[in-house]
């Protein structure tokens, strides 16, 4: 049978295991959200750059016509 502080000890180290499993979670979880920010961004300048390019065309064809 574990004495008392064997049992402390064992508790101690099982909560410094957590407390590191719980940072590189964090990490990984805050690595995924600023990738999902890029998507994001890169999404928005691409549907920006087509909406432009299609108002151009949409221009041209106007006074292209004249």
């Amino acid at each position: 049978m574990a004495t008392e502080p064997d049992l402390k000890r064992e508790l101690a180290e099982e909560r410094r295991e957590l407390t590191n499993a719980v940072a590189d979670l964090r990490e990984k979880l805050n690595q995924t959200a600023e990738r999902g920010k890029q998507v994001g961004t890169m999404v928005a300048a691409v549907a920006g750059a087509a909406l432009a390019i299609r108002t151009a065309l949409k221009i041209r064809r106007r006074f292209g016509d004249d």
